[in-house]
């Protein structure tokens, strides 16, 4: 095995854990509210496309922290790499309180923005309206993970995920459902356990608002222990100087914001979709793309995240370091191992989740409707991870412009293409996510192409 396959893997495996286990967030969400209706499920499958628009204004305060950090590393600036992370945490929590404030009276326009009525639309406020009261730990959380992925440790992340979901299993069935948890869901292990706790310490249920404030509280306890390894592991002052330096806060978001107005552009036209084309089909359809993103990308795609992360990382350690052939070296090894991912993920879409999914719901209409998303999306689980990998290089290489025309041409493109084959051509929901396939495989060209004209190096 080559030096540069090693390494990236070596930084790999915890990225991948991680990014699984914050998807687990999700995953316990979804499992959880089962006992509320489909409806439940179905806000909740809706509002996460909400949390990745939250997600590119967060990611302000992370995309430039992991380039700045990476590069410090490598060219041996420990007082550089202390300011940068001084720098992203704190422009992360600015971020937090005004998303805090502005998304607290804006939750029920949001919702009608997705196009969410009656029960599922009450819901869809109950849920964000909550989520953003407890939504600072949450944007302290990337900023402080790209800190220690750029200095080259994915570990600690993993390891305050571990605690921060453990958390989260244990909040979610006492917060949602108080004493009641045993019988709302009766196959969940340790539901019991969690009713005992509830019914003791005299907490009633909250209803879907209950995993909200289980998922602020268990991040809040995981930041608190993060920053305190940061100082006193790692000897990052967290103070500083009381003034911030524009120029190094410029510095973060001028790598940042390409990324993050893509992002917004994908959370954007999931939006679009959601009310122009999603709306006119079954509500299981919104339930089941809720389940299949949740539940089946959302185990596929932390996988790629993961190795390219990784990439990432090394890719910047190696220009500040002055070796661009090294990075090439890394590059290679990463793309070869994204194509296993690829085409193993796609096996598993197309033969596991049609097994794996009636453990997340008994209504046959979601069922069925999350089978078909992930039958089609297997096709382009291959063409994914290329995207995933050659766009994390540039993000590594603090060359993130082309990745925001590249994600910003092939996402806007899915909302004509869904309404023509999924309402025009009366294709349903097989059309929209065909739409998604289409529109993937271009990015992932586009990607591969930029990264092999080499000008990020």
């Amino acid at each position: 095995m080559k030096v540069e396959t090693r390494e990236v893997l070596r930084l790999a495996w915890p990225a991948v854990l991680s990014y699984v286990l914050n998807n687990a967030y999700r995953m316990n969400d979804q499992f959880w509210v089962q006992g509320l209706g489909g409806e439940a499920q179905a806000a909740l499958g809706a509002t996460f496309f909400v949390a990745i628009m939250n997600f590119s204004v967060i990611f302000l305060a992370a995309g430039g922290t992991l380039a700045l950090i990476a590069r410090a590393t490598g060219a041996r600036d420990p007082q550089a790499r202390a300011s940068t992370a001084r720098h992203a945490l704190l422009f992360a929590v600015v971020i937090g309180l005004v998303l805090s404030v502005v998304g607290t009276l804006a939750a029920e326009t949001i919702v009608g923005w997705l196009g969410l009525r009656s029960e599922v639309g009450a819901l869809g406020v109950d849920y964000l309206g909550a989520l953003y009261t407890v939504i600072l730990p949450l944007a302290v959380v990337p900023a402080l993970d790209h800190i220690f992925i750029g200095w080259g440790d994915t570990k600690t992340p993993m390891r305050l995920l571990c605690l921060a979901v453990g958390l989260n299993y244990f909040l979610n069935p006492i917060l949602i459902y108080g004493a009641e948890a045993a019988v709302a869901v009766p196959s969940a292990p340790l539901a019991g356990v969690s009713a005992s706790i509830a019914e003791a310490l005299g907490i009633e249920g909250l209803g879907i608002r209950g995993a909200a404030y289980a998922t602020g509280g268990s991040r809040l306890i995981s930041v608190s222990i993060g920053l305190a390894i940061l100082r006193y592991r790692r000897g990052v002052n967290l103070v500083g100087s009381l003034r911030p330096k524009l120029a190094r806060l410029r510095s973060i978001a001028s790598i940042s914001v390409p990324m993050s107005v893509s992002i917004a552009t994908y959370a954007g036209v999931y939006w679009a979709v959601l009310a122009i084309v999603l709306s006119r089909l079954d509500p299981a359809v919104t339930a089941g793309l809720g389940l299949g993103f949740t539940v089946f990308e959302g185990a596929a795609y932390p996988c790629y995240l993961g190795v390219s992360i990784a990439t990432a990382s090394l890719v910047g350690r190696n220009l500040g370091a002055g070796d661009p052939e090294g990075a090439w070296g890394v590059i290679r090894s990463a793309r070869s191992i994204g194509r296993v991912l690829g085409l193993s993920m796609a096996l598993a879409f197309w033969f596991v989740a049609p097994l794996l999914a009636p453990l997340f719901t008994e209504d046959q209409g979601v069922l069925r409707e999350t089978i078909v998303y992930c039958s089609v999306l297997a096709f382009s689980q291959y063409w994914v991870s290329v995207e995933t990998i050659n766009e994390k290089v540039l993000l590594g290489a603090g060359y993130t412009r082309p990745i925001m025309l590249i994600s910003m041409t092939g996402n806007l493109l899915r909302i004509p293409l869904a309404f023509a084959l999924a309402v025009s051509m009366d294709h349903g929901a097989a059309g929209v996510w065909w739409a998604i396939n289409l529109t993937t495989y271009f990015k992932a060209g586009m990607c591969w192409w930029t990264v092999q004209r080499g000008r990020w190096a």
